[in-house]
């Protein structure tokens, strides 16, 4: 209990001693983005659109301004995690030419490809790699913990509740936490600690999400922090338990009926619709499969046409074949190999082991959630910030007393 108290005063100091560095305005815009996303419907028309275009361009704005690097060496020469990630929003944003919604797909690939400058930025101030870490962790847990509080005491959702983007975000900082407490390369008094307070908030959120594709990649992520960190058998037992647990129904029914209150069976058997979904979606982006619909517009063509009312098509891979077609679909999934294989081949440094678990965690949930492929969310946001790390922690250097 000490240690969570202590955690959260940390947080409490942190964000007021960082409120008054030349950070500030960033943090304070990016809090209100995080507001935007989290608890404004999108309904809420001119305003929650002026929240959140008025914030991203307010924190761009002063990322150039702190460092002018942010666009022309943030984005293009910072390794090839980051680099694959700007040639496949550069083609949302080149898909604007044929978009069903050209606005929306401008603006959308846009502001993935600004949050990437405003990481960079961000993630420069610090000078050593437990402080870099530390702002990232605390940057990362007190979103979480904002996006857990705020749509609850807004009213949007009860204590138990399907939340996409809780459970997804809580999965990928859980498994970084995990990933790092196994690997253990780096001494520090307060980083243990810190990682096992985020870990358990990280699965009390995971629970009452209720989300089975955030479960999935987080219990994918902490099986590879065992394998990384040298725990073979561990890693086997940990996904051999997990299969066994799928397979045995008396178990499996009574975790369904305490975790996925108010859906059936048949709904975590087809990923509550999502097949349908895919189903309407493959014959449509058929009809243009090279290009797509437009980056994020398939979804609003299959609204506006009556054929499925949705705000995502959840999967990043059906998203970016119905949005860019196959050239987009090919530009993601090479990402994604070359992030993982990046942050592999860098698995000795500081972090990295980390970083590994996190970016296959938030790979494997791209499977049931489209949040490279349409409106960009905290989760989004969190996967971006990883891959920006894979370059951050390959100079930023460990002190000697650190280490």
């Amino acid at each position: 209990m000490n240690y969570f108290v202590q955690i959260f005063k940390e947080l409490y100091y942190y964000t007021r001693g960082y409120l008054n560095s030349p950070a500030r305005w960033m943090l304070i815009m990016f809090a209100l983005w995080i507001y935007r996303v989290s608890v404004m419907p999108a309904v809420a028309g001119g305003i929650a659109q002026g929240l959140q275009i008025g914030t991203l361009f307010g924190m761009l704005f002063f990322a150039i301004k702190w460092n002018p690097l942010s666009i022309s060496f943030g984005l293009f020469r910072t390794g090839m995690p980051v680099l694959t990630m700007t040639f496949y929003l550069l083609l949302g944003m080149l898909s604007t030419l044929w978009s069903y919604k050209p606005d929306y797909s401008l603006f959308m690939s846009f502001e993935k490809l600004a949050f990437l400058a405003i990481f960079f930025a961000l993630f420069t101030i610090p000078q050593t790699f437990l402080a870099t870490e530390k702002f990232v962790v605390m940057l990362m847990f007190g979103s979480l913990i904002f996006n857990w509080f705020a749509p609850r005491v807004a009213g949007y959702q009860g204590f138990m509740g399907h939340d996409l983007q809780e459970g997804s975000c809580a999965a990928m900082l859980v498994a970084y936490c995990v990933g790092e407490l196994l690997s253990d390369k780096v001494a520090s008094p307060m980083r243990k600690p810190m990682f096992r307070v985020v870990v358990i908030v990280g699965v009390f959120c995971l629970f009452t999400s209720t989300s089975g594709g955030a479960n999935a990649s987080a219990a994918l992520g902490v099986a590879i922090a065992f394998l990384v960190s040298g725990r073979i058998v561990w890693a086997l037992a940990f996904a051999l338990g997990g299969a066994l647990l799928m397979l045995n129904d008396a178990i499996y029914d009574k975790i369904f009926n305490m975790l996925m209150q108010g859906k059936s069976q048949n709904d975590i058997q087809t990923a509550t619709g999502r097949t349908a979904i895919w189903s309407a979606l493959t014959p449509l982006a058929e009809q243009k499969p090279m290009l797509g619909w437009g980056y994020a517009a398939i979804e609003r063509y299959m609204t506006d046409t009556g054929i499925m009312r949705l705000t995502d098509v959840h999967s990043n891979f059906y998203g970016a074949y119905g949005g860019t077609g196959l050239i987009g679909l090919t530009l993601l999934i090479i990402h994604h190999v070359a992030a993982l294989l990046y942050a592999f081949r860098n698995a000795l440094r500081p972090g990295f082991a980390g970083v590994i678990c996190a970016l296959a965690a938030g790979t494997m949930n791209g499977y049931s959630y489209g949040y490279l492929a349409g409106k960009t969310a905290i989760i989004t946001v969190f996967y971006l910030a990883f891959v920006m790390l894979t370059f951050i922690y390959t100079y930023v250097p460990v002190e000697q007393n650190e280490a």
